[in-house]
């Protein structure tokens, strides 16, 4: 159950959704070029389909979500209208820009 570098990155974006096409554009390659990589990467998985295959590999842990360790720091980057999956180590200046705005809005309020 050896996934290659290509292999995870491929699963990873099929897990987020994304179409063959958009994938292609993303790691430079052809949309024809991803099929037969999805495929090998539910072989090795022992998988009957690409969802199954990302359904095995988190439970594996060969993938794993990556996000704040924080909801705050999450809330900040959805609600800036930025992908809160991009940032893995955790972002302390969201988590305070956050705050000090749920600060001010309670502030508001009372």
């Amino acid at each position: 159950m050896n996934l290659t570098d290509h292999e995870l990155r491929v699963l990873r974006l099929v897990s987020q959704g994304r179409s063959h096409q958009e994938i292609a554009d993303e790691l430079t390659m052809t949309a024809k070029g991803v099929t037969p990589t999805v495929n090998r990467a539910i072989r090795k998985l022992g998988a009957r389909n690409a969802p199954h295959a990302v359904h095995l590999a988190y439970q594996a842990g060969i993938l794993r979500r990556e996000r704040h360790g924080d909801h705050a720091g999450f809330a900040a980057h959805v609600r800036r209208g930025e992908d809160p999956w991009a940032c893995t180590q955790g972002c302390p200046e969201g988590e305070r820009a956050y705050r000090a705005e749920r600060r001010q809005q309670r502030k508001e309020a009372a």
